[in-house]
């Protein structure tokens, strides 16, 4: 009978730690990004790749200069696509990497790369319908 009362608890334990995984569901969990590309218009991504020579000393002041080089880029691709071929954009999300590195032993090298997303309404085609 102790046997039987012993594989009741465990069983009962098992269940009762397992309860909290099988109550979740997936549509109920927050989306990576939330925001949805509105009707009429795409998402657009760019990757932006910046390496700079670091002088010693004030390595802090050289990588917020280069962090604001980063960011002026970024903010200049909505402006690029709008000249071009887009008639609305908007940066919806942006991520960036910074790294100091020694890799060909000619000095320290800055690099910054980074992803830029974009929400983009395209302008009419100006092609001929065949």
């Amino acid at each position: 009978m102790s046997k039987t009362i012993i594989s009741i608890i465990s069983g009962l334990l098992c269940v009762g730690v397992a309860l909290p995984v099988t109550a979740q569901n997936l549509q109920n969990l927050p989306l990576r990004n939330p925001r949805q590309v509105p009707e009429g218009y795409i998402s657009v991504q760019s990757g932006i790749s910046l390496s700079y020579s670091v002088q010693d000393g004030d390595d802090e002041g050289q990588q917020e200069k280069a962090l604001k080089s980063f960011y002026k880029v970024a903010a200049s691709s909505c402006t690029t696509l709008l000249e071009s071929i887009a008639d609305a954009c908007e940066i919806t999300a942006m991520s960036n990497n910074t790294s100091l590195n020694n890799l060909d032993g000619r000095g320290q090298r800055l690099t910054i790369s980074g992803q830029i997303t974009m929400s983009v309404k395209l302008k009419p085609s100006t092609a001929p319908v065949r």
